[in-house]
């Protein structure tokens, strides 16, 4: 009986720590993102004493909610993946046409990199030898929805491709998805010569949306420009509508 009785004490008192720590956890990766953007250069190293610092926590008590370095720093990098991924996930909405879709996505990802240099910067450190790291995670699931929006773009033509060219499919919109980010970087580390954003999005936009209709044509298939939320669901492959991709405008 007594055992029975301390049980949901105990039971009790690990819920309330674990929140305790979890919450302690957010705390210091807020306060780490919030250094990032607002101290740290390009070159410069984020501390923990900074860290710790702009959270009110002795440095060592930092460890008390982090393994070590290296798992902080990896908590830090998934904060930031998870806001770019929020900023990202409107832009996939299947209306417009497609070539809305992609200019949409691409100056969405611009405009944020441009608006979060040091927090882009700090994500693409390599300050783990585990994979995938919290980057190469988001760029798979940035090349799993454009996949479904090529799906979508075939859908309205009624295409179909070969098994073989299907299977190349999504490492072709990866290469797509690392192209884009490589030169959103090169962009970001010009100078006085850089162009202007917007100028930028669009070029890059056409270059993109220049690959995607190329692919088209050299398979005989010519993607139409008319909005994707016009397309009826039937038309829509079942493997999207399986995975609860419904034709209401929303990848999500």
């Amino acid at each position: 009986m007594s055992d029975g009785g301390s049980r949901p004490k105990s039971d009790g008192r690990k819920r309330r720590w674990e929140q305790h720590n979890t919450d302690r956890r957010r705390h210091i990766i807020a306060a780490a993102m919030t250094v990032l953007a607002r101290d740290i250069a390009p070159g410069e190293r984020l501390t923990t004493a900074q860290i710790s610092a702009e959270a009110g926590v002795h440095r060592t008590g930092l460890y008390r909610h982090f393994r070590d370095r290296t798992d902080l720093d990896t908590a830090i990098q998934r904060a930031i993946c998870d806001q770019l991924t929020a900023a990202l996930v409107t832009s996939f909405e299947l209306t417009g046409t497609p070539r809305d879709v992609v200019h949409r996505t691409v100056s969405t990802y611009v405009r944020w990199v441009a608006e979060h240099p040091a927090w882009t910067r700090f994500v693409e450190q390599d300050v783990s030898a585990e994979s995938p790291t919290p980057l190469e995670e988001t760029n798979a699931m940035l090349a799993e929805q454009l996949e479904v929006s090529v799906a979508a773009f075939l859908a309205i033509v009624h295409a179909d491709l070969s098994p073989e060219d299907w299977s190349l499919v999504r490492p072709w919109v990866a290469g797509l998805v690392s192209g884009c980010m490589g030169a959103v970087r090169s962009w970001s580390g010009q100078t006085e010569s850089r162009t202007g954003l917007d100028h930028f999005a669009t070029f890059l936009a056409d270059t993109i949306w220049l690959q995607v209709k190329g692919l088209g044509a050299s398979r005989g298939i010519a993607i139409p420009q008319v909005p994707l939320e016009t397309v009826p669901l039937e038309t829509v492959p079942l493997d999207i509508v399986r995975e609860g991709q419904p034709n209401d405008g929303s990848l999500r």
